[in-house]
């Protein structure tokens, strides 16, 4: 869906043809009389004169932001440009995406109108956090406006006891314990869009980690962090929106030059070629997953728990499996664009892995939600 802006001084020809493209990247042409109030909403300047109509558009939907594509043609890109400046003067954060040419705008619209879909459903998500209060939880709602309910470790205790089998991590891991922790984990969540799961704390009242709930609850779609990351959480609701897939949080291991080594406990098991059952690494309780990624590029998150910052890059897998002995279980080798010296500019230690090369369409996301972004 997408505004599309036009002076009438122009050919009527050229705007039917503008009007044409642009639901063919868009789908529906909104009014931009009766603006519907989407966080980020996606504005097409088809010509020149058109920036102070984006600029009342984006007043009058009380947006945070704005995606705005620009023809080349016509004065198009020269009116984005303007109302991304005038936008930005007013605090609110925007991105310019051009088009040459018209005829060449039907891509363009489409990948801006994923950003736009992206950042607008990243606002005001409703999250669940099983554990104990944080910070962090607070800053996602001062930041975002999200919402997030706190299930006391007790209480989810209660709820796995009480729990039958989630059917399908139960033919997926072959595992009772794993299966009713991820039937616990859907019913203390019912209703939200992520969840986020304190483990360690957890692991050592049960005497067994969730790691394999975990695996197998991503790869259905339903997006679980670990270790109570919501920052991460949001990396990983980004690869939904972007890549369409699930994303694997991992601690960085090392850095050496380009490279560097990914490693965590538990991954999707929708991104894994092969994995296996193995204990858990810095507990040695069951169980982890221990599993080689699949072969490709993929791009780099990694968002601060404070909600201000944040870093993408492209990365290269190099290679994946059992790396090296004294780390987490499922490992990754990955090669960075440049060489980054992450110990200096990561903006937390949780990166998430997305697959396949989505690094413009995520830092324009994250800048529209008004985090600083390092480029990897």
């Amino acid at each position: 869906m997408a505004y599309l802006l036009a002076s009438r001084l122009h050919d009527a020809r050229y705007l039917s043809e503008a009007e044409e493209l642009v639901r063919e990247g868009a789908g529906r042409l909104k009014n931009p009389e009766s603006p519907e109030g989407e966080a980020y909403p996606l504005i097409v300047h088809a010509t020149g004169g058109t920036a102070q109509a984006a600029l009342e558009l984006v007043q009058r939907s009380g947006a945070r932001g704005a995606v705005l594509v620009g023809v080349g043609e016509h004065n198009g890109l020269a009116s984005a440009l303007h109302a991304r400046a005038e936008l930005e003067a007013m605090g609110l954060p925007a991105v310019v995406y051009q088009c040459p040419s018209l005829a060449e705008c039907r891509g363009v619209v489409a990948g801006a109108a994923r950003v736009a879909r992206a950042a607008s459903s990243l606002v005001g998500v409703r999250a669940v956090l099983v554990g104990v209060d944080a910070r962090h939880a607070r800053r996602a709602g001062e930041r975002l406006g999200w919402s997030v309910d706190f299930v006391p470790l007790q209480k989810f205790e209660s709820a796995i006891s009480a729990a039958e089998p989630d059917a399908d991590a139960l033919r997926a891991l072959g595992d009772e314990r794993a299966a009713r922790v991820a039937a616990a984990i859907r019913k203390v969540a019912e209703g939200a869009e992520l969840i986020a799961l304190q483990c360690f704390p957890l692991l050592a009242r049960l005497g067994f980690t969730p790691c394999l709930a975990l695996a197998a609850l991503n790869a259905r779609g339903i997006a679980v962090a670990c270790e109570g990351d919501l920052a991460a959480g949001l990396a990983m609701l980004l690869s939904r929106r972007l890549a369409g897939t699930s994303g694997w949080i991992a601690n960085v291991v090392y850095r050496r030059g380009r490279e560097v080594l990914l490693a965590h406990c538990t991954a999707s098991l929708d991104l894994l070629k092969s994995w296996r059952v193995a204990a858990h690494f810095e507990s040695g309780l069951p169980h982890a997953i221990a599993g080689e990624l699949r072969p490709g590029v993929y791009t780099l998150v990694s968002v601060s728990p404070h909600f201000d910052r944040a870093a993408v890059g492209r990365a290269a897998l190099e290679k994946s499996g059992a790396i090296v002995e004294r780390a987490c279980r499922t490992q990754a080798l990955v090669r960075l664009e440049r060489e980054v010296e992450l110990e200096r500019v990561a903006p937390a230690n949780h990166h998430v892995l997305i697959p396949g090369d989505v690094a413009l369409e995520a830092g324009d996301v994250l800048r529209l939600l008004s985090f600083a972004v390092v480029n990897y």
